[in-house]
């Protein structure tokens, strides 16, 4: 089986893209950010085992809507940004999972590489009006322990459990 694409590889549409998590505060709201900086690709092969996702968000560009939170989790307490400035997920294998694709990867948060698995959907394709270019639209989520990664800061106050979210778009290959 393969994905619903043509062959070849795809850079991700950052400006319709969106990399973000969610976690619980004092487990009774959900504070939501963003990654504002961001990038990646899709290498499409015959078959999902010779496909492959890459992804990688600058951690420095997190915005969780509040200068003061966003600071401190730049801090060792948390990503510690300047030891660790990118967070990185290199997927290893897809799988058909019967209602999408399980894309399963290695995640790097603060030094720490973990196994993960995001649980995908495949969006459809469209024409984009602006330049004509197709656009191939996924979305994927995945739940991670905190402590996993060496930030177990404020655990219980911020829940250990983060939710990643990507709505992602990828263009069609350039033409050669």
């Amino acid at each position: 089986m393969s994905l619903p694409i043509p062959s070849g590889t795809y850079g991700i549409d950052t400006m319709h893209t969106q990399l973000g998590f969610s976690v619980t505060h004092l487990g009774i709201s959900i504070i939501r950010g963003t990654f504002d900086r961001f990038s990646g690709s899709l290498t499409v092969g015959e078959s999902l085992v010779d496909t492959s996702v890459t992804l990688e968000g600058e951690m420095a560009s997190i915005n969780s809507g509040n200068k003061m939170r966003d600071e401190h989790m730049y801090g060792a307490d948390f990503f510690d940004i300047a030891n660790y400035p990118q967070m990185v997920f290199q997927s290893t294998s897809i799988a058909d999972s019967g209602t999408g694709y399980a894309l399963h990867g290695e995640l790097t948060i603060k030094g720490v590489t973990q196994s993960v698995t995001l649980n995908t959907s495949y969006n459809g394709s469209q024409v984009f009006p602006m330049d004509q270019s197709m656009h191939y639209g996924f979305s994927a989520q995945t739940t991670i322990s905190r402590s996993a990664f060496n930030m177990s800061y404020g655990v219980p106050m911020v829940s250990d459990e983060v939710k990643l979210q990507l709505e992602a778009q990828f263009l069609q290959p350039a033409a050669s």
